[in-house]
């Protein structure tokens, strides 16, 4: 298992566009990935999920990956994230 705390650059809050292209890169990967923030746990690779999470600019957020891809995941979405 793997925990990696991210956030969004300045000024790119999750919103539908940016929790699309989260899903479609979590869902790549043979491995749970979650995305936890305000003591909430969602799956990543559901629409749905991250947008219950109401996340705001600058937002402190854990990563967290399990399985069989679980770095390749990470560094992944990582690199997505720094874009």
């Amino acid at each position: 298992m793997i925990k990696q705390p991210i956030a969004f650059p300045a000024g790119q809050p999750l919103n539908r566009t940016s929790a699309a292209q989260l899903v479609q890169i979590a869902n790549r990967y043979d491995c749970r990935v979650m995305i936890e923030h305000n003591q909430k746990l969602v799956n990543a690779k559901s629409m749905l999920g991250l947008l219950s999470l109401s996340v705001e600019e600058q937002a402190d957020m854990m990563l967290v990956a399990d399985g069989a891809e679980e770095d390749v995941a990470v560094a992944a979405i990582v690199e997505w994230l720094n874009k």
